[in-house]
């Protein structure tokens, strides 16, 4: 419902810190849940976020824990929520107010700072879409299981 206002409003290219690249929006539904993802040409995510009027953070955090397992503990203060309203949005309509709610969980945000170029990071598959862990510095673009299927 809400990937149209997504897609045009919040589509950002903010610069990947993993390769200075432009990072790119992807929309995916996981488990259920409409999430975007911001991910360089690499496919090093900078951000996954989720949207709507109501949000389940607790489901949100379960969903980046369990993609970030291995890579870092994803707290409650590590899932920040953001209100957009029309105004924010550049919406004009009769209609004022608060549009949707983001919850958002970013990768280079982490309570203890680890710059190791080895150190796990999580990337997106450029092939099949699933999130996967590999190190920081790896220039792999797809996951173990489409890397094996393409040789």
């Amino acid at each position: 419902m809400f990937e149209r206002t997504i897609e045009e409003k919040l589509n950002g290219h903010p610069t990947c810190s993993h390769c200075q690249e432009q990072a790119a929006l992807r929309l995916l539904s996981v488990k259920g849940m409409t999430i975007a993802c911001y991910a360089c040409p690499s496919g090093y995510v900078s951000r996954i976020v989720t949207y709507g009027e109501e949000l389940d953070l607790t489901a949100f955090k379960e969903l980046v824990s369990s993609f970030a397992k291995g890579v870092s503990d994803v707290n409650n203060e590590d899932v920040r929520v953001a209100t957009r309203y029309t105004w924010d949005l550049g919406i004009g309509t009769d209609r004022s107010g608060m549009v949707l709610r983001e919850a958002y969980w970013t990768q280079s945000y982490r309570r203890t700072k680890n710059d190791d170029p080895k150190r796990l990071a999580l990337f997106l598959c450029g092939k099949c879409g699933s999130f996967y862990n590999q190190a920081f510095s790896e220039l792999n673009k797809l996951c173990p299981q489409c890397r094996g299927l393409s040789s």
